[in-house]
């Protein structure tokens, strides 16, 4: 077994996981005429570079290509669960609120519930549980590739997409204004995400010693 730094699984993961956050980006900005920000070809990107980034010490090629696929299809199926979560989760959670809340509170419950809905936060905090999911998906698949413990890279893995889309639009939106350039943007926000997903799963990497390579 080839003793790897963990500075060493950092950096590989960051910038495989950075490249495909970028593609991905970049195919956001020019190429998907949707919304919805976790696209196909960002599923793939991301699995692609991001599995090159977690296996590439191993400089085993079945590994790698392991890696790569499974790797793929995990972000593919993370991406497509969250696209189901991210539309139907506020309106499941009004409908158990509509119940809850009235008996308890009497007709304040009905003021709070519009007080609630009224607020855009809500909808935003259903969309990043929806990418801590995503990511729970894509840690799990990685696990799987690479043949190590599954717990450390899931719960990395989720809180890695999770804090990348929480951090990463800020600083985007905000260096993308200051040089009114909104592929800059669009690059940093989807490249730091990438980075911080694959800093978060190279550390699980790390942890996991069993990876034989």
């Amino acid at each position: 077994m080839q003793n790897v730094s963990l500075s060493k699984y950092l950096l590989t993961s960051a910038i495989g996981f950075g490249l495909g956050g970028a593609v991905w980006g970049g195919w956001d900005l020019y190429g998907s005429d949707v919304d919805y920000p976790l696209t196909i070809l960002g599923a793939i990107s991301l699995g692609i570079f991001g599995g090159l980034g977690l296996s590439i010490f191993s400089k085993n090629w079945k590994l790698i290509l392991r890696s790569c696929g499974l790797g793929m299809l995990g972000s593919i199926i993370g991406f497509f669960t969250a696209l189901l979560g991210i539309y139907n989760l506020p309106n499941l959670w009004g409908f158990l609120l509509s119940f809850i809340l009235p008996p308890l509170l009497s007709e304040k419950g009905n003021a709070i519930i519009d007080l609630i809905f009224g607020i855009q936060n809500l909808r935003i905090g259903v969309f990043l549980l929806n990418f801590v999911l995503a990511g729970i998906f894509i840690g799990l698949f990685f696990a799987i590739a690479l043949k190590i413990k599954i717990w450390p890279m899931i719960w990395r893995g989720g809180l890695g997409f999770g804090l990348g889309a929480i951090i990463s639009p800020i600083i985007g939106n905000l260096l993308g204004n200051l040089f009114n350039s909104l592929f800059l943007s669009y690059l940093i926000t989807f490249s730091l995400i990438g980075i911080i997903l694959g800093l978060f799963l190279g550390w699980g990497m790390h942890k996991c010693s069993g990876l034989k390579i």
